[in-house]
């Protein structure tokens, strides 16, 4: 029996991860006033941003910055100030051996931030979690069909494979102004935080790709409302970025925009009122996917003549792509010690969530972690401010079709503390999940087959039960009938029969 085997390429792409990795950036900065003068931190916070990434055999090493942002008195600890300073980093990460001279991608996330005054001088610290995944192009030749004078029975089956077939990335600096309520009696704006949010992509066939979406600016500003000499307020902007794509349109786009760093500024207008002024420089990353529906080879057999002896290769190829993001209102309690002051007023609420585990339960991603909740407050005995921190364990259930494997991240926005008695103050807020990933499948594919000598099998009818693991396609194989001819035997028998399941195969 002479074979012809007809051939075919899987183009797709297999997704590894760098092992994420802790790194504590830190740096310090001279306060403005006296050594003398006691000072004093009331919070501190900051953003992460990664510049680029570069592999060296088995390594990859990360350079970002971390922005601090910082609370504090000083001399006057009723009079609030707002301090920024910066620190660059280098972070090396182990690779898998086989992701030399892949595309990296960095992430990294905050997810500790401390502030301590000493000796005139800020001592800031991060602890940053970094980690990078790798798109390993892959061409992996098979055996579509197989051609013979002899009776060949074949099982195929159908796939959606997927590759990044163009990418790009942009940075643009988003302005705008906000009028702030006169009823709030805002003095000075301290500092902001932001989160943006994709909504839409157009585009994509001329090179180019448009991302719509809005940024959430949480602004932090100081008062002179009696009571109440720090207040917050919320803005959003909406924003449109354009960025060039590299390679092919694709199929579909996926994007994900991150803030880098946030500025605002504070002034009174020409009609007296008071408007803030936002400056955010946003970093939008977009792909665009090749689907390819492919139909290939699973199994092959003859009936008559000679064998078919197949060699098979277990293959990881991309399947799906995960581009989400979700959000779920949390609350919990703050406990303040015995001895602490008690609060009479709760000024500013912070909160900031690092992820311990997640996993999929009842077809939702159930995320479980420790959440560091911030308070600033007032007490009846001084104008001075207080705050305090305390962690807490938390549970959040996002619907969502992301899983543990995906790259997640954790933000925190609209925290209201409100308090219920001088020690207990409950804290609302909404946590916000970002989910970017692939879904891998894997299948044997047949890369050559050949014509073997075959079993001499005697004719007749046989009552045959079947294996574990077994399927209709795989007795038929055994007995070397047709899968038609089995099923017209057993009209009651699935293709995917239960183990011990009798099965009638007849061999002219």
């Amino acid at each position: 029996m002479e074979l012809r085997l007809i051939r075919e390429n899987m183009e797709t792409e297999q997704v590894l991860s760098a092992k994420p990795t802790q790194a504590a950036v830190e740096t310090e900065v001279a306060l403005p006033g006296g050594l003398r003068e006691e000072a004093k931190v009331y919070f501190a916070d900051a953003i992460v941003s990664v510049n680029g990434c570069e592999a060296a055999g088995a390594r990859v090493s990360a350079d970002g910055r971390v922005t601090f942002h910082v609370l504090y008195a000083q001399g006057d600890l009723s009079h609030v100030k707002a301090l920024e300073a910066s620190a660059d980093f280098s972070q090396s990460l182990p690779l898998p051996e086989d992701a030399a001279g892949a595309a990296l991608t960095p992430q990294a996330q905050v997810q500790h931030v401390s502030a301590r005054a000493m000796n005139g001088r800020l001592l800031l610290r991060a602890i940053v979690l970094l980690t990078a995944q790798a798109f390993l192009p892959r061409t992996v030749s098979f055996v579509k069909d197989v051609e013979s004078g002899g009776d060949v029975q074949r099982l195929t089956q159908a796939l959606s494979v997927q590759r990044t077939v163009g990418e790009g990335e942009g940075q643009t600096l988003l302005r705008d102004e906000f009028e702030l309520s006169d009823v709030l009696q805002i003095k000075n704006t301290l500092y902001a935080s932001a989160h943006a949010q994709v909504e839409d992509i157009l585009g994509g066939a001329d090179g180019k790709a448009t991302v719509t979406g809005a940024i959430t600016v949480e602004a932090y500003h100081t008062s002179d409302m009696p009571g109440r000499p720090l207040v917050y307020t919320r803005h959003l902007m909406p924003y449109e970025q354009t960025v060039s794509l590299s390679g092919a349109p694709g199929d579909a786009l996926a994007a994900h925009s991150t803030v880098r760093d946030v500025a605002v500024l504070s002034q009174e207008n020409e009609g007296g009122g008071r408007i803030m002024r936002a400056e955010v420089q946003l970093l939008t990353d977009i792909s665009a996917v090749e689907t390819r529906e492919m139909t290939v080879l699973k199994d092959t057999f003859t009936t008559r003549g000679e064998a078919i002896e197949t060699v098979v290769q277990k293959t990881f190829f991309r399947s799906d792509t995960v581009s989400e993001q979700a959000a779920e209102s949390g609350r919990t309690l703050m406990l303040l010690p015995e001895g602490a002051p008690r609060v009479k007023t709760a000024l500013l609420g912070f909160a900031r969530p690092v992820m311990v585990k997640a996993e999929r339960q009842n077809g939702k991603l159930a995320v479980d972690g420790i959440l560091t909740s911030t308070l600033i407050y007032l007490t009846d005995d001084s104008d001075a401010p207080v705050s305090f921190e305390q962690e807490n364990p938390f549970h959040a259930v996002f619907s969502t079709a992301a899983e543990p494997c995906d790259a997640l991240s954790l933000t925190v926005s609209q925290v209201e503390p409100s308090p219920i008695t001088g020690d207990r103050v409950e804290f609302k807020y909404i946590l916000h999940l970002s989910a970017q990933g692939v879904r891998q499948g894997e299948i044997p594919l047949i890369t050559d087959a050949q014509a073997a000598e075959a079993t001499p099998m005697e004719g007749g009818v046989v009552l045959c039960f079947v294996q574990p693991g077994e399927t209709l396609w795989d007795v038929a194989k055994r007995y070397r009938v047709t899968l038609e001819e089995l099923l017209a035997l057993n009209p009651g028998v699935a293709q995917n029969p239960e183990s011990g399941t009798p099965v009638i195969a007849y061999r002219r």
